[in-house]
């Protein structure tokens, strides 16, 4: 026992000087990587047996509904999932019709500004996991960027809300093992029921999140248009509402790196799996594998998450085979430090203003 202990303690010092995550077998996330995995690949199975993988993306960001409520017992998940669905659906469908009348400027902003603003309220309103606007934000530009092509925008509807309904089913679905007291006995208890408060949504520090995640994810994206180093400006939009999560998250560096290196990291994973010619039965067996892995990870490195997220994102963006995959992955990575440095600017000068002002800085 004693060498089992020293061969692991051994495996445990290399892994740190490697700077590789340790991970913890016990802690994997496998009803949420079910349902995930379910609740994206279903309907891209239907969407390709009748041809139209062109409304995958759709599909997908709808999808984004069955990642919400984590932990959550179901007399409360059943709400997390319908405000989560609504949200994803208005997302989707204002984002498709931005297309549809060219995605003028001041439409983007005002719709960027709102779903910023719904995802900031909604996660101190409803405490719910995965915190931010980081879904809502992907899904309104993703769309908004994407020409509608042969689909028009009763399809998108039509799709957006088939695919939330399934999710949205999906993820209530562990509620009948759970009847079984054999099979429940067996599964993770679900005890995360954090109060619930409208009131919590209304404080300075969510308004200042919302303003400055809002001008940075602006300014991102008119760097990128300018300079033209990217084709899809909106990934660098991502970024920054990906990074600021949370109001702690405008002084904090962590997730800047994170993000960045786990990105760059994902890119190359994307390369590796999905480089050269690649057909529509692989891309989605792809983004099933992703997706599965990273919600089992996801609780435990957010880094390691986001070697899976990239892939995942990329096949999602290009269903229809319609762009290059090398243009993409050099697209992502440098959208990704675009707005990684937005948001490096952006935490020092926050930094400086809360020390030359006494503040304490949030946790």
């Amino acid at each position: 026992m004693a060498a089992g202990q020293a061969a692991r303690g051994s495996a445990d010092r290399a892994l740190d000087a490697m700077m590789i995550p340790k991970l913890d077998r016990s802690r994997f996330d496998w009803e949420p990587g079910v349902r995930a995995l379910l609740s994206t690949v279903a309907p891209l199975v239907v969407l390709a047996s009748m041809g139209r993988l062109d409304l995958g993306i759709y599909a997908s960001f709808s999808a984004f509904t069955g990642l919400y409520g984590r932990g959550e017992p179901y007399g409360r998940r059943w709400l997390t999932l319908l405000v989560a669905a609504c949200c994803l659906f208005s997302c989707v469908v204002a984002g498709a019709w931005a297309q549809s009348v060219g995605e003028p400027l001041w439409i983007v902003t005002l719709g960027l500004l709102a779903v910023i603003s719904a995802g900031v309220l909604l996660t101190s309103i409803l405490q719910w996991i995965p915190r931010g606007a980081i879904f809502f934000v992907f899904a309104f530009l993703g769309c908004s960027m994407k020409p509608l092509g042969q689909a028009n925008l009763s399809e998108v509807m039509l799709v957006s809300v088939l695919s939330v309904s399934f999710s949205w089913t999906v993820g209530m679905s562990g509620l009948v093992p759970r009847l079984i007291p054999s099979v429940g006995a067996k599964l993770r208890p679900l005890n995360r029921t954090p109060a619930r408060r409208l009131s919590a949504a209304w404080s300075r520090a969510n308004l200042a999140l919302i303003l400055i995640s809002t001008l940075a994810a602006l300014a991102s994206m008119g760097v990128a248009s300018l300079t033209g180093i990217a084709e899809h400006q909106y990934w660098s939009a991502v970024t920054v509402v990906a990074i600021f999560s949370g109001p702690a998250a405008l002084v904090s560096f962590d997730r800047i790196g994170h993000r960045i290196v786990g990105t760059l990291v994902g890119v190359g994973v994307a390369a590796a799996l999905l480089g050269g010619q690649t057909n529509q039965v692989y891309l989605i067996c792809v983004i099933a594998a992703c997706t599965f892995v990273t919600e089992l990870v996801v609780a435990q490195h957010y880094g390691l998450a986001l070697a899976f997220i990239t892939p995942l994102a990329l096949g999602a963006t290009n269903l229809g085979l319609t762009q290059e995959w090398e243009a993409l992955f050099v697209d992502r990575a440098r959208e990704t430090i675009l707005g990684g440095f937005v948001c490096f600017l952006v935490v020092v000068l926050a930094r400086k203003y809360f020390e030359r002002h006494g503040y304490e800085l949030p946790a």
